[in-house]
């Protein structure tokens, strides 16, 4: 939370988001998101990091805009983050941020080929590959179905989030079914999604299965508390270098704290390295600042659409 600042200064919090990209703009780097978003956090995260000049257009996820016909031209899949560069679009936070790391200017800052220690890369890749299986979506949306489970949720989700997320939850498959019909070049993608939004909401409302997803979290968390415990205090996941495996944790760590999981997981002893890390001084942080920018730009955007 104390992180934010620096980023609050040069990004301007409430971008409208709609299909036209400001013309008067010195970047040719678009990144279409929401900043409730999960996956659009981890994409805000790595730009900053390396530094790159982009600019951000807001898609109301709340209202379905994702879903709206100019979109769904743009992603079939009605899915952010979307990152636009030039004449070319690509989707998908794990594609994008490959992207920015592969071709966009070398000069900028690595956040995945970071060193030519074989053992470190593997951890790199071992530890990105583990948080990035980690179905957020399912953990967000679950605990507002079982409160009980969870302690006490932080912004942004709080009333009238929470209601708004889980009411769209629960008419969602329904939605998508009507927007096939309407969108015939999306068909097939939506109806697939349609099928994996039921599986999912059987998850969501099912005490047992949700409490299997819980329970594969905390694995994976012991997993990082033991590579965490192998590291001196002034590294990251990983080495040294803030590297993709620590947006992903990053981002998982601060969502797990906005839904007030953070007493099941690591606090009070439970997994103190965990909890040095998330709780790094900003002397520490740097540019990976953006660890909670999620919480103040979701809040200003609520704020925005309540006022």
């Amino acid at each position: 939370m104390h992180y934010v600042q620096k980023y609050l200064e040069k990004y301007q919090l409430i971008k409208t988001s709609n299909n036209k990209m400001n013309s008067r703009s010195n970047t040719n780097i678009f990144l279409y998101c929401n900043y409730y978003s999960f996956y659009s956090q981890k994409v805000l995260m790595t730009l900053y990091e390396k530094n790159v000049d982009f600019e951000p257009l807001v898609v109301d996820i709340t209202k379905g805009e994702q879903y709206s016909p100019w979109f769904l031209e743009l992603n079939p899949r009605g899915e952010v983050p979307v990152l636009k560069v030039r004449n070319e679009v690509i989707p998908d936070s794990t594609r994008i941020i490959d992207y920015l790391e592969y071709h966009l200017d070398q000069e900028l800052t690595p956040i995945i080929n970071v060193s030519r220690d074989s053992k470190v890369m593997k951890n790199i890749n071992h530890f990105r590959d583990l948080l990035e299986a980690l179905p957020a979506g399912v953990i967000t949306v679950g605990s507002f179905f079982h409160p009980h489970l969870c302690g006490t949720p932080k912004l942004p989700f709080v009333f009238p989030v929470r209601e708004v997320l889980k009411s769209g939850d629960l008419v969602s498959s329904k939605n998508l079914r009507k927007l096939a019909e309407e969108n015939p070049k999306a068909k097939g993608i939506l109806l697939y999604k349609a099928e994996i939004q039921d599986r999912k909401h059987e998850i969501l409302t099912n005490e047992e299965e949700y409490l299997k997803v819980l329970n594969i979290v905390d694995a994976v968390l012991t997993q990082v508390e033991d590579q965490l415990t192998e590291q001196n205090e002034d590294c990251w996941l990983c080495c040294d270098k803030f590297t993709i495996a620590d947006v992903n944790l990053s981002i998982i760590l601060q969502r797990l704290w906005e839904l007030g999981l953070e007493e099941r997981f690591w606090t009070d002893g439970k997994r103190p390295h965990i909890e040095t890390y998330f709780n790094k001084p900003p002397a520490y942080v740097g540019a990976a600042g953006a660890v909670s920018i999620g919480v103040v730009l979701a809040l200003a955007y609520m704020l925005k659409k309540l006022i």
